[in-house]
């Protein structure tokens, strides 16, 4: 990806000069892996989901429809137009087409997690392209890349039995970013949003995605008894835009909520975004951005949590029998990135990423708990530097922390002896010929794991004091810093 750098332009020109000498290298050490796919003609590989299929399909007709094609645009969007949130929503028939069924059913007759994250990340990719659109024929397409996503949550399981909805709809925008906010229903569920395909549409990549710009008030009615309220799914996509060829911040349509619904919205997630912004200032300031009671907490984490990890590394056969070190929890898995994987833009796919590391952490969770793990949420899911064709990605999992105070907190697992498992998965971008690996994506999962067959899930510690410091900020913060809305 180009380098940028904070200093003068000259500085700038230079770094991305060097940045092209570099891609030119690479591409010469993998003749033909890695040159071209960028400019390449946009089609979508077999290998998507029909959901993601018929979604970028669509993106392609609009682009062309409203003349966003690259080779023909000759300016960058300058003029901002105001828009209300629209939402799209598709729909999985599940009930009627036995092939999609098929196509998202896991090894316990349930949905699998993993493509419909895929798939989330799809359609929120169409929303945010709608939402910059300034149907000019004369401006190029901004770049839209994901950024994060944030507040996963499973309120529900999604099932098979029933027909599913996703819908989506820019819930705030700022200067060149905007936050989608993504949920997934069931199709019957009354506050369901309107203006969903037929439950054939899922498959049928000639129909288009419909949006409405007035989407019923989700306190309109009231649900059936058959369901609780809320969505069974929601998450938070943060999308930047960049200009396609200057690669420099580009600025995006502003939002204007219409309905309270929306207002209320839109001001709940500008909020959330400021705090991020203040938990990313905390981070850089170490201890000194905690309050003093939330210092002393860490502290006395860390404390105790190598104290006993050092008992188990010095005296491990005195050690207590009810804990393990989280290196024993590790698996990972290593590829090259295919072609068939990349997104409209010649990148790799996020949803793909996303994908692998959820299955590589419900794998982690499985093996370490002894029984299946049931998904609850993901946590800091950023999308650090872009991965392209060829690279050689290596996906790291490990169970860091085990939280047995939460798992009363299940709502989709009928045990009662529960517990909430944490996986952290990085995944590296790898050059053997530059000798260097790079982390490119970090996720943090939480599984529900169900203690049975007088199995007892053990306690993690963390390797070392600086691993239990860790520990403490991704995993045990979380759940107990009221102060700042520490990762809610």
């Amino acid at each position: 990806a180009p380098l940028r750098s904070p200093g003068v332009a000259g500085m700038r020109s230079f770094l991305r000069a060097v940045a092209r000498d570099v891609k030119s290298g690479l591409a010469a050490l993998h003749p033909g892996s890695r040159a071209g796919y960028a400019s390449e003609r946009q089609v979508v590989a077999r290998e998507r989901t029909a959901v993601t299929a018929k979604l970028w399909e669509d993106r392609l007709a609009q682009a062309r429809a409203s003349g966003g094609v690259l080779e023909a645009a000759t300016q960058s969007q300058e003029t901002l137009v105001a828009k209300p949130p629209t939402r799209s929503s598709i729909r999985y028939g599940f009930v009627g087409d036995a092939g999609l069924l098929e196509a998202y059913r896991n090894p316990w007759n349930a949905v699998r997690v993993g493509r419909v994250m895929e798939d989330l990340d799809s359609l929120a990719g169409n929303i945010a392209f709608l939402h910059c659109d300034d149907a000019n024929r004369n401006t190029r397409p901004q770049l839209l890349v994901t950024a994060s996503v944030d507040r996963v949550r499973l309120l529900r399981k999604l099932s098979l039995e029933e027909d599913v909805v996703l819908s989506g709809a820019v819930a705030w925008v700022g200067n060149s970013s905007m936050v989608i906010r993504m949920e997934a229903w069931p199709a019957t569920h009354p506050d369901a949003p309107t203006g969903d395909l037929r439950e054939d549409d899922a498959g049928d990549k000639n129909k288009k995605v419909k949006e409405d710009s007035n989407p019923k008030e989700s306190e309109s009615e009231s649900p059936s008894p058959k369901y609780s309220p809320g969505p069974s799914l929601s998450a938070d996509f943060t999308f930047v835009a960049r200009d396609a060829v200057t690669n420099k911040a580009a600025a995006v349509n502003s939002l204007l909520p219409g309905t309270e619904t929306e207002k209320a919205l839109f001001a709940s997630t500008a909020k959330r975004v400021e705090h991020k912004k203040k938990r990313l200032k905390l981070l850089k300031a170490g201890d000194q951005g905690l309050s003093e009671t939330l210092q002393l907490a860490k502290r006395t984490f860390v404390e105790s949590v190598t104290r006993e990890t050092r008992t188990r590394k010095e005296l491990p056969s005195l050690a207590s029998a009810d804990a393990i070190l989280s290196t024993t929890t590790k698996t990972e898995n290593i590829f090259v990135a295919q072609p068939q994987q990349r997104n409209l833009s010649g990148r790799i796919f996020g949803g793909f990423l996303l994908r692998r590391a959820f299955e590589l952490a419900f794998a982690t969770s499985y093996v370490f708990g002894g029984s299946r793990p049931n998904f609850k949420s993901v946590r800091d899911m950023d999308f650090l530097k872009p991965v392209d064709v060829g690279d050689l990605l290596r996906f790291k999992a490990r169970v860091l922390h085990v939280d047995f105070d939460h798992g009363k907190d299940n709502k989709v697992s009928s045990h009662d002896n529960t517990q909430c498992v944490d996986v952290e998965v990085e995944c590296f971008v790898t050059r053997p010929e530059m000798v260097t690996s790079e982390v490119s994506n970090t996720f943090l999962f939480t599984f529900f794991v169900d203690s049975q067959n007088g199995h007892t899930t053990k306690r993690v510690l963390p390797n070392s004091k600086e691993d239990a410091a860790h520990v403490w900020e991704r995993c045990v913060r979380p759940r107990i810093d009221t102060e700042t809305d520490y990762g809610r």
